[in-house]
């Protein structure tokens, strides 16, 4: 009976679904500058599959959006979120984020905001954020595209 109940167990264990983020491991190595908001080194193993997203902006359905940065930064992110959930993800299945600034200077604290509410107290992932001249609109001052991992689906 003992060793039905250690076997059930060990099924039970090697059955289950393991997450993404359990998988995924972060590393700030010794002698690389390191923050709170992006992790060095994301590494990913195999049998995870990549979900990328294209770089999105504040644009809703119908073209249109807020003007300010701090409103175009929460839709931006608001939008990422609702692409991971359209795919069964969330902030904390992120591996990579790269954001795309208008006027760095005055864009990027609003980008950290949003960002910071974006991932809350998930681990962070590996980050770029670049100062760029335009955006395909003259009116959009960010864009920002995702990497995500899950595990692949069982065959």
């Amino acid at each position: 009976m003992k060793i039905l109940l250690i076997l059930a167990a060990c099924i039970a264990v090697c059955a289950s679904p393991v997450l993404a983020q359990d998988a995924v491991v972060r590393d700030n190595p010794p002698g690389l500058f390191t923050s709170p908001r992006f992790t060095n080194i994301v590494e990913v193993p195999a049998g995870t599959a990549l979900v990328f997203v294209s770089g999105l902006t504040a644009q809703g359905p119908d073209g249109a959006g807020p003007k300010d940065a701090q409103g175009q930064a929460q839709a931006v992110f608001r939008n990422l979120r609702a692409a991971l959930a359209a795919r069964g993800l969330t902030p904390a299945d992120v591996i990579q984020v790269r954001g795309f600034l208008v006027d760095i200077q005055t864009t990027l604290p609003a980008y950290r905001q949003a960002a910071g509410d974006f991932f809350g107290k998930a681990p962070p992932p590996a980050s770029t954020v670049v100062g760029v001249a335009g955006l395909v609109r003259p009116d959009l001052l960010l864009e920002v595209e995702l990497i995500a991992a899950r595990p692949a689906k069982a065959k």
